[in-house]
């Protein structure tokens, strides 16, 4: 049988014991769910970590994208000019050896039969030229911009009037007449070419090539009369 004593210290240690736990568990189940709650923290940082770099990277992706595609870009305008710019080169090449080839026919029989080869010898060199250089001016007219586009055509139009016109009509001074022109639409192109690739433009207008005095009448050339 207990005694009234031991029955007060058996209570008393259960008591103890009681609050003892107690006190612990409640202490755990606190830390418990503050784990649980940096856990939970933890979990929704690794999503919106997740979150940031898939989108961040589909950024980069798209920013690379859109890098490569005008760089892309960039060369393929800075190809064509280059292009454009040789065959403007040519072009204008071929119309002085045209020039040279009818000013010596001007100044030979009519009837010399071999001047006249020479002149239509140079006639269809320069046809060559002007072919390949409206090839480089469609290329140009679509990469390009509306200034470079309308400076070749005018520089086209104009070089047809010289030498079909000069040909077909027997006006071997018809290249003099429009050197003036001709050198400010080759000066309007090479100009335009310079700033589409973002080079400054240079200042003075070439020297026209002309053996006509200045004296001597200068409108368009289309439709001039022989001398």
């Amino acid at each position: 049988m207990w005694t009234t004593l031991q029955v007060l210290i058996s209570e008393g240690i259960t008591l103890l014991l009681g609050l003892f736990f107690g006190s612990f568990l409640e202490g755990y189940l606190k830390k418990k769910g503050k784990n649980l709650a940096t856990h939970e923290d933890i979990d929704k940082l690794v999503d919106q970590v997740r979150a940031v770099t898939k989108t961040t990277k589909e950024i980069e992706a798209k920013i690379s994208s859109d890098v490569w595609d005008r760089q892309k870009q960039w060369e393929m305008r800075r190809e064509v000019l280059f292009m454009a710019a040789k065959r403007v080169s040519e072009l204008d090449d071929a119309l002085l050896c045209y020039n040279s080839a009818v000013q010596t026919r001007a100044r030979s029989d009519e009837r010399d039969e071999a001047m006249q080869s020479a002149v239509n010898e140079q006639v269809r060199k320069w046809r060559d030229a002007a072919t390949h250089f409206d090839e480089a001016r469609l290329l140009a007219g679509i990469v390009c911009g509306k200034e470079l586009d309308d400076a070749l055509d005018e520089l086209a139009i104009l070089t047809n009037v010289i030498v079909v016109d000069g040909t077909m009509k027997g006006d071997w001074h018809l290249y003099d007449k429009c050197a003036i022109d001709l050198g400010r639409k080759l000066a309007s192109a090479k100009a335009a070419m310079r700033r589409e690739l973002g080079i400054n433009p240079v200042a003075p207008l070439p020297v026209p090539r002309s053996n006509v005095s200045s004296a001597d009448p200068n409108p368009s050339g289309q439709g001039a009369q022989p001398k």
